[in-house]
């Protein structure tokens, strides 16, 4: 048997291996979403791929390589099908000269496989299938060119096994589950299956009865949330576009409108988009200027993790209800408004009533407002020039696309990053003022406040080098964690205190859904013996943060 055929019996029994285990790799999916289909994106990917090379005749390895890793690309389902189809994008590039399979050959794949892998990904994380195929490839190199193709294949498959195994010591997410990464887990599936033809000169037979996956794998808390839509597509690019458009024109937007897990492939004359949007629309919309849809693909994410966590994500079970969808007529008749985001309908009612924005969008404890969200309360509070304080770092780049799309407001990004950067700004802007100088006035408040909030621990970490243990009150200083106390109480007299100065004026103390009155007394008492400060308590409603306090 020459080579070529060789290699395709060697993928074949691979591609079958995987299959076999692909339920149980779905039970193991918990990143970077817990919707419990990674073994079945990883098994549809490598199946469409197959086929492709099934029932022709190549020449070369290279060619056979090339045509299988363009077949994975154009049937790739999922993050994790993505990257495998990237990662045998590299061997094609590493072994398009190859003609003995030998471990050098191997070795330059391995190489490739890993480095067009990680440039795929915009922010490859480690501990997942990219930190398999880096480990693996790095350990290989160290192996002989000469070494004997069966023990070869019995060291990858060693030093791919060692690397998965690894994984939860890289990536929370899996520790805190108790399992390991389930793409690495179905690459050392395939790495497995092409070894065995190796070792046997047999295939992996498919099994016909496999695993079954009856869901709630998954022992985690998803509380509220809301994982939005994995949406995929292939462009046909126009031929305008052919060779000119760069990955990074598309990455760089899918991240302004707030979207993640992206993975964008241009192979010769197709577009290749994997990410997780709140909007969809939006980003299809986006696209369908490069070229012609070939397929499209969007999945509820939520709905997905109610099946594979168990006790279900209560997202998943919201109802819905009709609202119109007929747009007011929009004259523009206020010179300026302001719109603000926060985390609960407490702290709406207060900077509307309190602090005179117009309008509040309550994000909740996600703060995750779309552009549209935006884009509708622009429409709304139907001004000349509006004002938006974002008050979270996360929502700057969705409120900055709002300002590029919209036509008719001019729209004023004021780079807010928590609530009470967000009350300072409010507190500074001049209703009848000159809109250069609100900018400046509003700017210049962001860097005149502290912005302090007490948080509990929902488990062990190490998070900016403070060792964080669960059930510990974290005291977090403008979104860092500076350090923790036994008690809420500790936090006030041992980490709060170093921030109340005598150049301090006043403090906005926000009361979040878990305090107590015991709590609130505490710091009252503190404040009322051992400074001579104003304060102003208020309701804040908000999950997660004890208190906020502006400092200023």
């Amino acid at each position: 048997m020459d080579k070529v055929e060789y290699l395709k019996e060697m993928i074949l029994s691979g591609v079958n291996n995987l299959h076999n285990n692909y339920p149980h790799i779905d039970k193991l999916n918990v990143f970077p979403v817990p919707d419990g289909d990674t073994g079945t994106n990883m098994n549809l990917t490598a199946t469409n791929g197959y086929r492709d090379i099934k029932d022709k005749k190549f020449q070369t390895i290279g060619e056979e390589l090339s045509v299988f890793a363009r077949g994975l690309i154009m049937g790739a389902r999922g993050n994790s099908g993505v990257i495998f189809s990237q990662i045998v994008k590299g061997f094609s590039v590493g072994m398009k000269d190859a003609t003995l399979l030998n471990p050098g050959e191997w070795k330059q794949g391995l190489i490739k496989a890993s480095e067009i892998a990680y440039q795929a990904v915009m922010k490859p994380v480690e501990g997942t299938i990219l930190t398999v195929i880096r480990e693996t490839a790095e350990q290989a190199n160290g192996l002989a060119d000469d070494l004997d193709d069966k023990e070869f294949w019995t060291q990858i498959c060693q030093f791919a096994n060692t690397s998965l195994d690894n994984t939860p010591n890289l990536l929370q997410q899996l520790k805190d589950v108790g399992v390991v990464d389930s793409g690495g887990y179905g690459l050392v599936k395939f790495f497995e299956g092409m070894s065995y033809y190796v070792q046997n000169s047999k295939i992996v037979a498919e099994l016909q009865k496999l695993e079954v996956n009856d869901g709630g794998n998954l022992d985690i808390d998803l509380e509220d949330v809301e994982f939005g839509y994995c949406t995929e597509t292939i462009v046909d690019l126009s031929s305008n576009y052919v060779n000119k458009l760069k990955v990074n024109t598309i990455r760089d937007q899918l991240q302004l409108y707030g979207n993640t897990s992206m993975v964008v492939i241009i192979d010769d004359d197709i577009l290749k988009v994997h990410t997780h949007a709140l909007n969809p629309g939006q980003v299809l919309t986006f696209l369908q200027q490069y070229g012609d849809f070939r397929t499209v693909k969007v999945e509820n994410m939520t709905l997905q993790s109610d099946y594979q966590v168990k006790g279900g994500n209560p997202n998943a079970k919201k109802g819905w209800s009709e609202s119109s969808t007929v747009l007011k007529e929009r004259n523009l008749v206020n010179q300026t408004a302001t719109i603000a985001v926060v985390q609960s309908e407490e702290q709406k009612d207060y900077f509307e009533k309190e602090l005179g924005i117009d309008l509040a969008i309550n994000a909740g404890d996600k703060m995750n407002p779309s552009t549209n969200d935006f884009l509708k309360a622009i429409r709304d509070v139907d001004a000349k020039n509006v004002f938006i304080l974002p008050n979270n770092s996360n929502v700057i780049l969705a409120a900055r696309q709002a300002e590029k799309e919209e036509k008719k407001s001019k729209v004023l990004v004021i780079p807010t990053k928590t609530i009470p950067q967000g009350v300072s700004s409010a507190l500074s802007f001049e209703p009848g003022g000159n809109t250069s100088a609100n900018v400046k006035n509003l700017t210049k408040a962001v860097k005149n406040v502290i912005s302090f909030s007490i948080a509990q621990a929902a488990k062990d970490s190490v998070s900016d080098g403070v060792d964080v243990k669960k059930g510990q009150q974290m005291a977090i200083v403008d979104n860092k964690i500076i350090e923790t106390q036994p008690s809420i109480r500790a936090v006030f007299e041992k980490s709060l205190s170093k921030y109340i100065t005598n150049k301090v004026e006043i403090l906005t103390i926000f009361v979040g859904q878990d305090a107590d009155t015991s709590n609130v007394n505490d710091l009252r008492k503190m404040l009322d013996e051992d400074y001579n400060i104003e304060y102003e308590i208020v309701d804040g409603g908000q999950k997660i943060y004890t208190f906020i306090i502006g400092i200023e």
